[in-house]
């Protein structure tokens, strides 16, 4: 069954963040944060892009023309206040932040270690909280507003075997974002989060190492686990982010934006749902023998 998208829709109108300066955590990745980077730059914002690597950051701004590079681990308390430091000397007052910088674990509950514990909290949940308060602070000291949005996952609501950990991390970024969102309210700073589904990543930016599923693994997915049976592709993130950012969400704070193609509305998957469904048409065929005598 072919499953090829159709058309993509216009991305958001140049101007839509015209005059702001967004940095986006983690933006050097093939996957979500290929999108974000797209997303904003085509909206007008003055993009930044943070990285692990000089050479990951470089790669990455080249694509995006005015865009600058940041490098450093958000995981770090000094790091993190410095990438806003030096992101703000560089290019003027931070408007928006996208908190996308994080790590996957897949381990067993009883085979985590504490140091893979750690480093997926501290990446996942606590860069997050880091960045995020010296964003804040910066904007409150000059009197502004801004924006943040977290990446979270569909996973901070429903999970699957060997991901608890990162299941536990992203709860906390929801949680975290709702009360950032209520602390900093007054001030003018709104926090919102996206909760991606399962996005694959861009075949012309992923590494040869990095793990790119299949196509007929990931037809069986959009095809049995969404409701919407077409991939959820990289911009499709940025896209929201892009207007949780912008005045067009200016009322809008403390809350989730789910971008998982009907993934967490579905009972069952396709599979099972087809089952039922099979029965009910079993039973409702015995039922009307019996009501006939076993007539056909």
């Amino acid at each position: 069954m072919n499953h090829t998208a159709p058309p993509a829709p216009p991305a958001p109108a140049p101007g839509d963040l015209a005059g702001h300066t967004v940095l986006v955590t983690g933006g050097t990745g093939p996957a979500i944060a290929s999108g974000l980077c797209q997303a904003l730059h085509a909206a007008g914002a003055q993009l930044v892009v943070n990285g692990l690597t000089d050479d990951d950051v470089r790669a990455t701004v080249a694509r995006y023309p005015g865009a600058v590079g940041v490098v450093g681990d958000v995981s770090r308390p000094d790091d993190a206040d410095r990438l806003i430091a030096e992101a703000t000397e560089r290019c003027g007052p931070l408007t928006g932040l996208v908190n996308n910088a994080g790590i996957g674990l897949a381990e067993p509950m009883t085979e985590v270690t504490d140091e893979q514990f750690d480093r997926v909290v501290d990446t996942d949940f606590r860069g997050v909280w880091l960045t995020s308060r010296a964003f804040a602070r910066t904007v409150v000291a000059r009197g502004g507003t801004g924006a943040i949005v977290n990446i979270s996952s569909v996973h901070a609501a429903k999970t699957i075997g060997r991901f608890g950990v990162y299941a536990a991390a992203k709860a906390g970024v929801e949680g975290l974002t709702r009360g950032l969102a209520v602390d900093l309210g007054p001030a003018g700073v709104r926090c919102n989060a996206i909760a991606p589904g399962y996005v694959p990543a861009d075949r012309s930016l992923a590494p040869p190492e990095h793990p790119v599923h299949t196509t007929s693994w990931r037809d069986a997915h959009t095809r049995g686990e969404q409701a919407l049976h077409r991939v959820i592709e990289p911009i499709d993130c940025g896209w929201a982010a892009a207007f949780l950012l912008s005045e067009r969400s200016r009322c809008i704070t403390g809350q989730v934006l789910t971008v998982d193609a009907g993934l967490t509305a579905l009972l069952y998957n396709g599979d099972m749902t087809a089952r039922i469904h099979a029965d009910g048409q079993r039973f409702a065929r015995a039922a009307r023998e019996q009501s006939t005598g076993g007539t056909p």
